[in-house]
């Protein structure tokens, strides 16, 4: 482990990657839940949503993850993106029907209005998100880790979308989702509770003080485009690959997990889907946990 600040790395890993994927949970399951529940979305709105999201994450991972690397600043995207990123999920707490409804006219033209309200936050939350955790806390993880810890760290990181999961479904079932003041609680504390975490990093998250940045050697668009030259693939075929893979892997994940909650609802009848994910879930955060310990003891990297 590089660096002297351990223990607060270590805590800093545990609450930003935990609350972070707490609320990419919400995003990416309760969100869909929510949109077809209080403002009668349809398959293709859903699908609209999920699409705009995906295609915002893509592009702001790429050019904000450039831009932490160009400015060697992970700790303000850090923590301002969180804080941001809490602002705008509370947002979502205002878009309801009857706050609509007398602006649109009609119920029909409110939900009209709230979808396309919720796409276009959607997408917003996706950028400040993906700011904060994909392109900057990722990357910070990177900065930190070396060949000695780079697996613990990646398989505490890993589990953590599997503890959100369970937290998340957990924490659901003390609310109704049919009824509109339950979103707006749910929206409410997960804000406040992402927004926290983001101010807690002020006193917990530090730069690597070796990151420099590319500052003066290389401009902003330079280090954006590094990753797609062809002599950098060429010079790095095996982790292309692994990429290329890990992409295909999680296209087929995400081509379903969106609609998986109301699937198991609608499609199934199921009430308590919980049962039957949490032993799954569980079982696999362990396994995620004890395999990054392995992959740091049998040495498969290099620092």
């Amino acid at each position: 482990m590089k660096g002297s600040l351990k223990k607060k790395f270590w805590a800093a890993l545990a609450v930003f990657g935990l609350m972070g994927q707490i609320a990419w949970v919400v995003e990416n399951m309760y969100l869909n839940v929510f949109i077809y529940k209080m403002f009668h979305a349809s398959a293709g709105d859903i699908s609209l949503m999920v699409g705009a999201s995906a295609a915002a994450a893509t592009l702001t991972t790429i050019l904000m993850g450039a831009y932490s690397d160009y400015t060697g600043k992970r700790r303000r995207f850090i923590c301002g993106g969180y804080m941001l990123w809490g602002i705008s999920i509370l947002c979502f707490a205002l878009v309801r029907m009857e706050l609509l409804t007398p602006l649109a006219g009609s119920v029909t033209a409110a939900a009209s209005l709230g979808v396309g309200l919720l796409i276009a936050l959607d997408c917003l939350m996706t950028f400040l998100g993906s700011t904060a955790n994909d392109a900057a806390f990722n990357a910070w993880m990177t900065d930190w880790g070396d060949g000695n810890s780079r697996g613990r760290i990646e398989g505490i990181n890993a589990m953590m979308p599997l503890v959100a999961t369970l937290v998340v479904f957990g924490g659901f079932m003390a609310f109704d989702l049919d009824r509109e003041e339950s979103w707006v609680a749910i929206f409410t504390i997960i804000g406040c509770a992402v927004f926290a975490i983001g101010a807690l990093g002020l006193f917990l998250v530090q730069d690597w003080p070796d990151l420099s940045g590319f500052r003066g050697t290389e401009g902003y668009w330079k280090t954006v485009f590094y990753s797609f030259r062809p002599s950098v693939f060429a010079e790095h075929k095996l982790l292309y690959a692994v990429i290329g893979a890990f992409a295909l892997f999680n296209i087929s994940i995400n081509i379903y997990m969106p609609y998986l909650i109301l699937y198991y609802e609608k499609g199934l009848g199921m009430e308590n889907y919980v049962v039957v994910m949490a032993p799954a879930i569980v079982l696999a955060a362990v396994i995620t946990a004890f395999y990054g310990k392995l992959f740091d003891m049998l040495g498969f990297q290099s620092s």
